[in-house]
């Protein structure tokens, strides 16, 4: 198996209708890549809960393709929060839980401030240029959890 990815929000997460149109049409004009939320196998709320904070909590794939920074550039609001978190192989998620439990090194990107936090510190993003500053950016880890907020 490899890797699993999370998206836990405060909300029932909605997918955007232009992203799901693209999502679920049959004949692809360029290289497939959709941003996509799922809902979890119940087995993951147990293991996943004690990382993250929000309450409702999904699968996600597509995490920092096109459709991921169109959802946060036209339709991550003010006062939206999401976190995500990454295991990288399935079969050994304990040790990869622990660790985080144990040491966690999160991420926080604010879309408000346009600021990107991990532990060597803060970055200012460019307001006009941040989708390119943070496609060069580490989104997600397995580390800990990479929380996105726009206030």
């Amino acid at each position: 198996m490899t890797e699993i990815r999370f998206l836990a929000s405060p909300r029932p997460f909605e997918m955007p209708e232009e992203i799901d149109s693209y999502n679920n049409q049959s004949v692809f004009k360029e290289e497939w890549s959709g941003f996509n939320v799922y809902e979890t196998d119940v087995f993951w709320y147990g293991i996943v809960q004690p990382i993250v904070t929000l309450p409702y909590l999904y699968e996600v794939s597509g995490i920092g393709n096109k459709y991921f920074w169109i959802y946060l550039e036209k339709y991550f609001a003010e006062g939206d929060i999401i976190e995500l978190y990454e295991i990288p192989v399935q079969n050994w998620y304990e040790s990869y839980v622990q660790r985080v439990l144990e040491k966690p090194e999160s991420i926080t990107i604010n879309l408000g401030n346009y600021t990107y936090q991990n532990a060597s510190g803060t970055y200012q993003l460019n307001p006009k240029k941040w989708v390119e500053e943070l496609k060069h950016r580490t989104l997600l880890t397995e580390f800990g959890v990479t929380t996105i907020v726009k206030y």
